[in-house]
Parts: structure tokens; C-alpha cells; sequence
């Protein structure tokens, strides 16, 4: 049983670390060797760049060179990244993991450490055994799917039909050969992957007892260490009793939604399952949340924005503390951060209305208004290059390449996330905006803007780069509401 499964790892945690310590006493000569050896095939002009840069292809050097220039470089992936991120001074929170890759899933936490997010946020709740595991909603259909088709509720879930889970792809909505997570796989995967000062957010949605969160923070100690993670939750009772179990942590209390964001979030939920053949299985039961959560939240929303309420919640939780807020909430009242910051605690904005909304209102606001972090579905990239300019040309960089050539003549606007659509149109001087589409470079704003040929591939390139699908924004993902869904397990 995985229940079992998750003890026993838990008891061979040292003696794995031990095993993997020794192995790498007796390989630290040989490892010194292969570095040496990987160094001589690195181009020396790319010498400096970051581990993981793309090293081999056509035209690679002048191409990395040419995104250094913009303070970019291309990664072993495909994917287009921050050379530095240190004019980002904002912690920015990768939503549920990388949001480009199924929810619930180890490729999430990888690919989000590998992105270079300061925080990977991660949801855990208990099934009926007591199970930890890596799941948002309080029921199955959006983002996992029992294979049967059959709608659960995690909280009488057994681990069998747990197991029996599939994850949902995110382009195509198809189900994947692939369960969600437990969270100690999760906390592992972590370990594996994070870099030096990355931190993992679990946001713990159960309201477990003292014993299943001491259980839970057991495991995490073990697995990541105590200076690795910490806690969010929209329960202040589950924060208060973390407290007690963990005196040092930092306790992220979420406020709830905004009504108005609710009530948007119902709309959206609606277009959904007119538009997802598996959602419309189960529409009575979308129906029911966005009702549910419009009722709920209209009558308990509370807000903590003010410099007593902020006293007592700092009380309840312990300095290492702060308040994560609805973007809607925030941009109403901004001067909460100077409170709270004087106070000594941190203030994160989220929201359930997509990505775009969130951007649009940070974009709106003061620099010295913005918040401490950020807890977003968009590239580090994206968000510092909007937020900062975090990548402005310095041309310095004289490309002898036609890809060297595109890159330096981008405008400021140009969206590296879609670097490689933007190949398509070399020869055609076209590029992708990240506010306006594809339009042509040097174009006057009020031009018509190019609708693409989607058949249509890169032109005389051999850069040997990956496949990356156009990202697209999930603009249904609101907190967890508890709801009483039919059909469930007994």
C-alpha cells in the first residue's frame, strides 16, 4: 500500500543519504576528470555561461551570444532564460510548479527548480488513510481524472483508487499513463532538483491534527531541511498548530479570494465545461463550486490589510510570518505592505482570474508598491522582462550570423518565450510581441498585426532544438473549496 510504501521510505532516508555520500567520495576523481573533459568541449566564448546553456548547434556560439547581450541565454532544453536575475528583486513563486507541465507531477517541481524560480509552490492534502499527497482540488476532474471516469473526494479517497489516478495534459486535456504525486515524492523530487537557496512553498490543504502534521513535517525535515521550505495555508488554525510543531518556519497565511474574483472565477468555470468534453461529465459539480465558493466567500471573506488585524495574525503565527493576498485585494490596498514590512513580515499576491490579470495589475502599480513575491503560472523570465526590463539590449555584441543578426534587431518587446515560433519568421522579418501577437519588425503600432501560417516551420535552421508548444494561460485555477460532490467513494 503506499500509505506502507511512504513509512518505509521515510526509514531508509539516512541510510540512502549515506550511500549516496559514500558513492560519491569514491567517484570525486573520476567526477574531476569528466568536468575537465566537458570543460574542453565547451566553446571558450561560452565558458562562463550556466550549466545547463546549449552547447552544440548551428550557429550556437553567436546565437548565445547574441541573447547574452540581452542578458538571455538558451538553455539545454530549448527554453530562453535569464542570464542573471538579480535586477528581479521579487520572489517569484512558480504556481503549483511549472505551469507548462501536468499538476501533480515530479516534472512539475524539476522543471520549475530548473527554471530558476526563487519558490515552488506545491499543494498537499490526506486522502482516507492519511496519506499526504501532492493534489489541489478537494475533488478529482480538472486536473486529475480516475481512469474510470469516476468523480472522487480526496478526503474518502482509498490509497487503491489513488493509485488509479491519472494526470491531465495540459495542451490536449488528455490523460496521461501517469499518477499524481505522493508528497513525499514530491518533497524528494525537490531535494533531487533544487538549487542553492530555491524553497519549496507546501500549502497544506487538510485540516489535519497535531500528530498528521507533525507526520508532515517530519518528513520534510528529513527529506529537504528545515532552511528549504515552508508553509502556506488558508486555514489559520492549521498555521497556528505548525507553529507549535515547527517554532522557526515561516507561516504564510492566505487570505481568501476577493468576492469579485469568485464570482468571476464561476463565470470562467462555466465557459469550461462547455468547452471540455470530461468537464461536462461532471457539470453539476462545477456548478455547485462556483455557487458554493460565490456563497462562502461573500460571507466569511475577512481582511487582514489593517495594522491591528496584521498585529494579532503576526501573534497567532510568530514573527516568521506574512500574508499572501488575492492580487485584487492587494492593488486595493498596497499601503498594507509598507505595514507589514514594518512589522517584519512579508506580503505575497496570487489570483484565481489567470495570469494575464495578475500581470495587468502588478504592471499597474508603483515599483516601490509591489509586492515582496509573486505566486504566478509565467516564466521568472517573463515577469522580471515585464516588471524590471530585466532584459534590455546592451549592444555591445556584434552578431556575424543571420540568427545573430534577428536577435540584436528584436525590439524590447519581443517575447522569448515564443523564441522559437519567432524562428519561423526570420526570413520574413517578423517577431512575437508579448502584448500584440506576431507582427513585423520595425512596424508602426497602428499596422495590422500578421496572422501565421501554424503549418508553417523554420527556414533553413539546424539548431537541433526541442519541440516547445506556444504556452497557453489556465485561467481556472482558484483556491479549493470543500464541496459535497455526487457520485463519490464511501
Amino acid at each position: 500500500m503506499l500509505i506502507k510504501s511512504t513509512i518505509k521510505e521515510e526509514k531508509t532516508v539516512f541510510s540512502k543519504v549515506l550511500l549516496n555520500l559514500s558513492i560519491l567520495l569514491l567517484l570525486a576523481g573520476c567526477q574531476s576528470v569528466s568536468n575537465n573533459t566537458q570543460k574542453d568541449e565547451t566553446p571558450e566564448q561560452l565558458q562562463s555561461f550556466p550549466y545547463d546553456a546549449k552547447l552544440i548547434g548551428k550557429d550556437i556560439v553567436d546565437l548565445q551570444l547574441a541573447l547574452k547581450d540581452r542578458n538571455l541565454y538558451m538553455s539545454s532544453e530549448g527554453r530562453v532564460k535569464l542570464f542573471s536575475t538579480g535586477q528581479c528583486n521579487i520572489d517569484i513563486v512558480a504556481h503549483r510548479g511549472d505551469f507548462r507541465e501536468p499538476e501533480s507531477s515530479e516534472r512539475a517541481i524539476t522543471s520549475a527548480t530548473a527554471d530558476d524560480f526563487n519558490t515552488i509552490e506545491i499543494d498537499v492534502m490526506q486522502i482516507k488513510s492519511g496519506l499526504w499527497v501532492n493534489h489541489h482540488d478537494m475533488a478529482t476532474g480538472r486536473a486529475v481524472v480516475h481512469y474510470s471516469g469516476k468523480s472522487y473526494n480526496l478526503a474518502k479517497m482509498s490509497d487503491k483508487t489513488f493509485s488509479g489516478l491519472r494526470l491531465r495534459d495540459k495542451e490536449t486535456n488528455s490523460l496521461l499513463e501517469q499518477r499524481p504525486i505522493t508528497a513525499y515524492e514530491s518533497f524528494t523530487a525537490f531535494a533531487k532538483a533544487h538549487k542553492p537557496g530555491q524553497i519549496l512553498n507546501v500549502e497544506v490543504k487538510s485540516q489535519a491534527n497535531g500528530a498528521e502534521l507533525t507526520q508532515l513535517d517530519h518528513m520534510l525535515r528529513k527529506t529537504i531541511g528545515q532552511n528549504s521550505f515552508y508553509y502556506s495555508s488558508l486555514n489559520l488554525e492549521t498555521l497556528k498548530k505548525l507553529r507549535g510543531i515547527n517554532t522557526t518556519v515561516y507561516l504564510g497565511f492566505i487570505q481568501a479570494p476577493h468576492p469579485d474574483s469568485i464570482a468571476k472565477l464561476k463565470r470562467e468555470l462555466r465557459k469550461g465545461v462547455k468547452k471540455d468534453e470530461l468537464y461536462q461529465r461532471h457539470s453539476r459539480n462545477i456548478e455547485a463550486l462556483g455557487n458554493y465558493g460565490t456563497r462562502r466567500y461573500s460571507q466569511t471573506y475577512k481582511d487582514y490589510t489593517s495594522l491591528s488585524a496584521l498585529s494579532n495574525l503576526q501573534i497567532k503565527l510568530g514573527s516568521n510570518s506574512g500574508l499572501h493576498m488575492d492580487i485584487r485585494s492587494y492593488a486595493k490596498a498596497t499601503s498594507v505592505k509598507g505595514r507589514s514590512n514594518r512589522l517584519g513580515m512579508k506580503v505575497y499576491s496570487y489570483s484565481i482570474n489567470g495570469t494575464d490579470y495578475h500581470q495587468g495589475k502588478l504592471l499597474a502599480l508603483n515599483k516601490s508598491l509591489l509586492p515582496d513575491g509573486i505566486i504566478i503560472d509565467a516564466t521568472p523570465y517573463r515577469l522580471c522582462q515585464q516588471l524590471f526590463n530585466a532584459s534590455k539590449p546592451l549592444k555591445l555584441h556584434k552578431p556575424n550570423t543571420s540568427i545573430g543578426r534577428y536577435i540584436k534587431g528584436l525590439p524590447q518587446d519581443a517575447d522569448f518565450d515564443k523564441f522559437e515560433q519567432m524562428l519561423s519568421y526570420i526570413d520574413e522579418g517578423y517577431y512575437v510581441s508579448m502584448a500584440e501577437g506576431l507582427k513585423r519588425i520595425g512596424a508602426d503600432k497602428n499596422k495590422s498585426v500578421f496572422k501565421p501560417n501554424e503549418d508553417k516551420k523554420p527556414i533553413g535552421l539546424s539548431l537541433d532544438f526541442p519541440t516547445i508548444k506556444d504556452e497557453k494561460m489556465d485561467t481556472s485555477t482558484g483556491k479549493a473549496i470543500r464541496i459535497t460532490i455526487p457520485s463519490v467513494e464511501q
